[in-house]
């Protein structure tokens, strides 16, 4: 099993050492521009152009593993700082829960798993969802499964589960498994500067407009954000929902 890890202006990223502690390979995908600052990064994989924005790296992510035969990998926001449990407590793990993971998962057919943030697992009554939550930040691909693209200027991740399910089985979430990281958008690096010229006002509304009637826009305190009907959307395109 391989993770594969985006990267931009976080050269001193560690969340691949959260990986390699628990036995993981990891490859960085930097673009050209960064290859040099990202030296100390281990297996940097060159995206070829610079600036392109993160759904072109995640599609260029897709590409590179079905072009290695990779049939599953874990796709992880480069910071990830933590993962564990949540059994009537929270309790901090390292990456080697995934690995209970990926044992149910490839038993099932679903293209997209996820875990939960740890803000929220313990208000989760289930142990696992199936098409009524999202999958992101770190997610289990099926890749081989997967025959779509992530589109642009809308909010990638949301939209391509929103593909998922229309074009596959859909999204598995873990609700009990979980990992931590700064709040979307608040450090430095990353989509830091697309959030602080608020492109993601944008991006809502293009959501709303693909996806209507089964996504909606909300306000959420200056922003403009997206409130989706996820289950209904599945129960239309006659997918389960657990």
């Amino acid at each position: 099993m391989i993770v594969c890890i985006p990267s931009k202006g976080r050269p001193e990223t560690s969340t691949y050492k959260v990986f390699e502690d628990a036995g993981y390979e990891v490859y960085h995908f930097i673009e050209p521009q960064e290859m040099e600052a990202y030296k100390a990064a281990p297996n940097r994989v060159c995206i070829e152009l610079n600036d392109k924005g993160i759904t072109y790296v995640r599609n260029f992510m897709l590409d590179w593993c079905k072009d290695k035969g990779v049939e599953w990998a874990w796709f992880c926001d480069d910071d990830v700082i933590g993962f564990g449990i949540y059994n009537g407590k929270t309790v901090r793990k390292g990456a080697e829960v995934l690995r209970n993971v990926e044992k149910k998962a490839m038993r099932l057919p679903f293209e997209i798993v996820g875990l939960s943030y740890v803000q929220y697992a313990w208000t989760e009554k289930k142990t696992y969802n199936i098409n009524r939550k999202f999958a992101e930040v770190c997610t289990l691909m099926h890749v081989s499964k997967i025959k779509w693209k992530y589109n642009e200027d809308t909010k990638e991740d949301r939209d391509f589960a929103m593909q998922t399910i229309q074009n596959g089985h859909g999204i598995l979430r873990f609700n009990h498994i979980w990992f931590s990281c700064p709040n979307v958008g608040s450090n430095e690096g990353g989509l830091h500067e697309w959030y602080a010229s608020k492109k993601d006002h944008q991006a809502a509304k293009k959501m709303a407009l693909s996806w209507s009637p089964w996504v909606t826009l909300t306000a959420k305190g200056d922003r403009l954000d997206i409130k989706t009907d996820i289950k209904g959307f599945a129960k239309h395109c006659m997918r389960k929902v657990v």
